[in-house]
């Protein structure tokens, strides 16, 4: 049996017995290739393979190959060199993923071929191993942002679609499957925007689809027509669209206005029977000669204006003018034409639709005019609540647009953390709205910045962004620091003061430290939130201030009330959108970030102290009460004393390998080497508590590797008293 063991090797060796040129050509390839033989076990490895597991060709000499494979590949390539060797499958290539010796993933597309000897059990598998591990980190990127944005489209307020060129439907949000009545497992790489548009407007919402992606040509963005939902209604829409940045797909927002429709429909409807019959409507009738003279009023008319102004100028006697109306078609009906117009009465301030109609005389000359008014405020007020709509959406496209651009990144806040993601989420939904925000969070969390974020993208960001600190003012001076006074309202007081309210004005007023505020002050600022005013300390006029109200705290509202400390109908008004921040300690893969961030603030890197991996493991491994204010004053100290100092740490970092011992004078080579090497596992080993595994990949060596130095140096966990059990 021994014989048979060899026998790979030996074929090994023999595939390897090639002219020096050749074999130095296979071993210096910018492909990894190895030979294992029956077992799965490593006869042989290149340097592009060894380099790219990081061990040394040693290491690898003997190593079963299954155990270098991430734990999901196992099984399914084990099953592969069986049928290999089983004779079902000649050669096979898969992707695997491969553990390096540091525990990271390395991706490799793996070819793998038999070579047969003369014996069965002395065959060997040849291996050739080409590097995607940048091409799968790029996939796994662009997954990650195309869920992200998914995550954003999804949230949009508006019915969404993206189009791709042939119009079939890559992308459908929530609002989209409400108003079609379709899935996004329906739709979703399945439909076509046309399957769902109704038949009288396919053509010209085809020609749109296809002229709006040919260079030069002028194609409406926003247009109306009619779609068949699920369960066969037709509903009426209105479609906004426009092109992504490839210029090849569109996306497109709809807004449901069959109501609107059937309403436009029903008042045609009406018009048409008041025409009918003048006699019994009341829509506003009256004729008018070539002079302007009226010469019929219906009743509805008489009523309206409080008399019959027969025999009176129309102009003056209806609309209380000097000269003819702006609005008037005179000329044009004169020659025979049916004029429609829509105004506004300067004498009621409502708006009203005008139908002028030509009357003629025996001759077939045009006499006289017919004008049937109807008054449409209510159907105007609608339009103007439609396009305040329309206006609202385009602003929220803008503002969720303008979140995409950095997605580790929110304004001036760091982290791509689940927990601020969410946070991102909530800033977007309070800056779509007016309402009051309460921010929640540990000191030092960063809510002032969330505050001056939602400030930003909400449509308050041209007005200005006043922060009041509230534990920081005297209980005797808050009534005239917030409301402000009149001069000679007080000893001191030389001349008038605006206060805080009245800075805020259009803008937002940041309440930091809210639970500061007594009870007496939180009375009045209660009046100013419900719109009943205020007024300056020692003045008589009331003010009313358009402020919205952004506050924060660290402390629990909820326990304040009870306690009595803080009014309940405050804290209703108050806590409207709640916004919670999550403490550092629980978004620790934002700290790398954090870091990075506030080291650029400081300077040029590379003229700052290095972050080392033993600073970053000690800042990972850190609670950080303080939160990010702790972190970023802990970075402050380190660029300025060399030294990372936390509340059971402090690495310093010196022009020197940091945190080495001097050697002894007069010491060999070899000797200061070993002294150096000691000191340096000894003080590792007593940051990580004695943890070898911790301590091994601070030193970037395996356990084993740092097992047997430990040994050769005389290093003992005895020697410590400290040390874990780990």
């Amino acid at each position: 049996m021994p014989e048979y063991r060899d026998r790979p090797r030996a074929l090994a060796e023999a595939l390897l017995d090639t002219p020096d040129w050749l074999s130095s050509i296979l071993d210096n390839a910018g492909a990894g290739i190895f030979i294992l033989d029956r077992d799965a076990r490593l006869i042989h490895t290149n340097t592009a393979m060894c380099r790219r597991l990081l061990y040394e060709p040693d290491d690898l000499v003997n190593k079963n190959a299954l155990d270098l494979l991430d734990p999901a590949d196992r099984r399914e390539t084990a099953r592969i060199l069986n049928e290999m060797l089983a004779g079902k499958r000649k050669a096979s290539r898969q992707q695997i993923r491969y553990k390096r010796r540091d525990g990271s993933i390395f991706w490799g597309d793996v070819s793998l071929s038999l070579v047969q000897s003369e014996t069965p059990e002395a065959s060997a598998f040849i291996g050739i191993v080409i590097d995607i591990n940048r091409q799968k980190q790029a996939e796994e990127k662009l997954q990650s942002d195309r869920e992200w944005y998914r995550g954003i489209f999804d949230k949009s307020g508006a019915a969404s679609i993206i189009i791709e060129p042939d119009m079939i439907i890559t992308m459908a949000n929530e609002e989209f499957e409400k108003l079609t009545g379709y899935t996004r497992l329906e739709i979703e790489g399945r439909m076509k925007w046309s399957d769902i548009v109704a038949p009288a407007d396919l053509e010209k919402m085809s020609g749109y689809h296809y002229r709006r992606r040919l260079a030069g040509e002028q194609v409406p963005t926003e247009y109306e027509c009619r779609i068949l939902t699920r369960s066969g209604e037709y509903r009426d829409i209105f479609i906004k669209v426009g092109m992504l940045a490839d210029g090849n797909r569109s996306i497109a927002s709809f807004m449901d206005i069959t109501s609107l429709k059937k309403a436009t429909h029903a008042l045609k409807n009406s018009e048409t029977k008041l025409l009918a019959i003048t006699a019994a409507t009341k829509g506003l009738i009256y004729t008018c000669n070539k002079n302007d003279i009226i010469e019929f009023m219906n009743s509805a008319l008489v009523e309206k204006i409080g008399r019959d102004a027969t025999g009176s100028i129309c102009y003056q006697a209806l609309y209380d003018r000097d000269s003819r109306c702006p609005w008037c078609a005179w000329e044009n009906v004169f020659n025979g034409q049916s004029c429609r117009n829509e105004f506004e009465n300067p004498v009621d301030r409502r708006w009203y639709d005008a139908l002028m109609t030509p009357i003629y005389d025996e001759n077939g000359a045009v006499s006289r005019f017919e004008a049937l008014v109807i008054d449409i405020t209510e159907r105007k007020s609608t339009e103007n609540l439609l396009k305040e709509r329309e206006l609202y959406l385009q602003q929220e496209n803008i503002r969720l647009k303008s979140s995409i651009g950095e997605r580790f990144k929110f304004g001036e806040i760091i982290g791509k953390s689940r927990p601020m993601q969410h946070v991102y989420e909530l800033i977007l939904n309070a800056a779509a709205a007016d309402a009051n925000v309460i921010i929640n969070g540990e000191s030092g969390t960063g809510k002032e910045l969330v505050a001056q974020a939602v400030h930003n993208m909400s449509d308050r960001r041209q007005g200005a962004f006043v922060v009041v600190n509230c534990g920081a003012i005297p209980e005797n001076l808050l009534e005239s620091e917030f409301f402000g006074y009149k001069k000679g309202a007080f000893t001191g007081a030389a001349s008038d003061k605006h206060g805080y309210l009245d800075l805020a004005d259009g803008g937002t007023l940041f309440l930091d430290e809210l639970g500061e505020i007594g009870l007496n002050m939180q009375v009045k600022l209660l009046r100013v939130i419900e719109g009943r005013g205020y007024r300056p300390v020692g003045g008589e006029e009331i003010r009313h201030p358009d402020i919205r109200i952004i506050a924060a705290t660290n402390q629990n509202l909820t326990d304040l009330v009870r306690s009595g400390a803080m009014r309940e109908d405050f804290f209703y008004r108050i806590h409207v959108i709640p916004i919670l921040l999550p403490p550092l300690r629980d978004r620790q893969e934002d700290i790398p970030l954090l870091i990075d961030h506030f080291m650029r603030q400081m300077g040029d890197p590379d003229k700052l102290p290095p972050i080392t991996g033993q600073i970053l493991e000690a800042a990972m491994n850190y609670q950080w009460p303080g939160n990010i204010r702790e972190l970023q004053n802990t970075l402050r100290r380190y660029v300025t004393l060399h030294r990372f100092e936390l509340s059971h740490l402090s690495l310093k970092t010196t022009g020197k390998a940091p945190g080495l011992s001097p050697v002894s004078q007069g010491a060999t080579l070899p000797q200061a080497v070993e002294d150096c090497e000691k000191n340096l596992i000894l003080q590792t080993l007593e940051i990580t508590h004695w943890h070898r595994g911790k301590a091994a990949l601070i030193l970037g060596i395996n356990r084993r590797t740092l097992f047997k130095k430990m040994k050769r140096l005389g290093i003992d966990r005895s020697q410590n008293t400290n040390e874990s059990t780990h």
